[in-house]
């Protein structure tokens, strides 16, 4: 059996994209963090309590505390990676071949699969084939 993936590419663009937002806010978020804890003996505790304790102005209107940014950009991380994973469709073709048979011209043709529509190559009418016999 042979495995086909194939990606849908407004979703996979739409995953990627949320991933790299996710991922740049979470690196400004642990940035602004770091620069005020890193003399600190317990690093991880110390940025934990800074991160729910800080707020960050945005454009002199907003006021946000960084824990609502931290959980943005985790949302927007752990989204973009489903949409991405969830974007690709994986189809699975069988070895087995085909005859088929026009209904107008009466030749055979094999091909890899059934088909419900197809194009005789011989009188190049679009037809619904009939099939003749199944190889594996």
């Amino acid at each position: 059996m042979r495995r086909i993936i194939r990606r849908k590419l407004p979703s996979h663009v739409l995953g990627i994209l949320l991933c790299l937002v996710g991922l740049s806010v979470l690196f400004a978020v642990f940035w602004k963090a770091w620069s005020s804890v890193s003399a600190s003996s317990d690093v991880l505790s110390s940025v934990w309590s800074y991160i729910l304790n800080e707020q960050v102005n945005l454009a002199s209107i907003v006021t946000l505390k960084l824990s609502y940014l931290f959980v943005l950009g985790a949302i927007l991380l752990v989204l973009g990676i489903v949409i991405a994973v969830f974007s690709r469709q994986v189809f699975y073709l069988s070895g087995d071949s085909v005859l088929l048979t026009c209904p107008y011209c009466k030749n055979n043709w094999r091909t890899s699969r059934a088909k419900g529509w197809a194009e005789c190559p011989h009188c190049r009418q679009f037809i619904r084939p009939e099939v003749a016999k199944i190889k594996k």
